[in-house]
């Protein structure tokens, strides 16, 4: 009879462990240039675990659980590329391009005698551009144009967090996050990189709402990129005020790229994906019911109920009532 129960016994574990098998997947992958050449070295990240590239530009990732991932190959030199990816059990395979990144024209800032923003816009040339229409997003923010000279000014900013951003015709989109202190005034000469691309007005708009939740000044609920220096090029899942914050139910984080795209039932682990210096700004919260300006709760669609005093609540709209993370890339 023993002998019978050990088999019964043996016999389940051995199914247990094909069971898990079956739920498990492989994936595989190559990283080529826009030439179609191999790329050696480049880094791939998938949840928590990381490889590189091999001399013909594979890699692979064995037993990798079912469902939604999010997948990171960057390498130095080249704009990085990120992607959600979903595999059932059996093998997978991506192909994935990386293009050369744009080179990031040099601006200038220097503190200055005078409180509030101000400067200069020119092209990569040097000579001044007159008519580029300037965004201020923040406490004392508005719209201005430069004058024939190239120069700007936003005199009524004080102390608080600002987006300086500009969208000119033939010109690449460029932003630049301020944190701006009391009696201070900062200047700027700035260089307009030549670009073919029209910026969205999304783009603007996802700005626009970012200023509204600046004026807020909840630096408890942000780290903007003098706070994220001290991390250098640890991780987001690795920085413990982010994490601290967010932490949950497994896939119930929604991350927020630049404002814009949304990535829903996503995990802490998925934050791996950047780096503390790829990034400008994170905002974080165990609930996007505490947004008080509501323009995360508009973008996510979520209905918010029974809110308290401290503007938290819940959310009838699933998982996206939980805990997030808007990502602001550098550019």
């Amino acid at each position: 009879m023993k002998t019978v129960i050990a088999l019964a016994i043996g016999g389940l574990i051995g199914l247990a462990h094909a069971l898990a098998a079956q739920d498990l997947a492989t994936v595989t992958g190559t990283v080529r240039d826009s030439a179609g050449g191999p790329l050696t070295g480049a880094e791939v990240l998938l949840a928590e675990r990381r490889v590189l590239t091999t001399a013909q530009g594979n890699f692979r990732f064995d037993s990798l659980p079912a469902g939604s991932h999010l997948i990171t190959v960057r390498l130095v030199g080249y704009t990085a590329h990120r992607a959600r990816i979903t595999v059932r059990a059996g093998s997978w395979h991506w192909n994935f391009v990386l293009r050369p990144a744009t080179p990031v024209l040099p601006t200038l800032r220097v503190d200055a005698r005078w409180t509030g923003i101000y400067g200069t816009v020119s092209d990569s040339s040097l000579q001044p551009l007159a008519g580029i229409r300037l965004q201020l997003v923040g406490r004392g923010g508005g719209e201005v144009t430069t004058d024939s000279s190239g120069r700007f000014a936003f005199l009524s900013a004080r102390e608080g967090q600002y987006v300086l951003r500009t969208a000119p015709p033939g010109y690449a989109e460029e932003r630049w996050f301020i944190d701006l202190r009391k009696g201070e005034g900062v200047e700027y000469a700035i260089r307009l990189r030549p670009s073919r691309v029209l910026a969205a007005k999304a783009d603007e708009v996802a700005v626009e709402e970012l200023g509204r939740r600046l004026v807020l000044n909840l630096r408890n609920d942000r780290l903007n990129a003098g706070g994220l220096e001290r991390y250098g090029s640890l991780n987001l899942c690795d920085v413990p005020r982010i994490a601290a914050r967010v932490k949950g139910p497994r896939d119930d984080l929604t991350i927020i790229l630049n404002g814009i795209e949304v990535l829903s039932s996503m995990s802490v682990r998925d934050l791996c994906s950047w780096r503390a210096d790829e990034v400008e700004l994170v905002e974080f919260g165990e609930t996007v019911c505490r947004d008080v300006t509501r323009t995360l709760v508009d973008l996510l669609k979520v209905w918010c109920v029974r809110f308290n005093k401290r503007g938290s609540g819940t959310s009838r709209n699933g998982s996206q009532g939980g805990a997030f993370v808007v990502i602001w890339e550098r550019r």
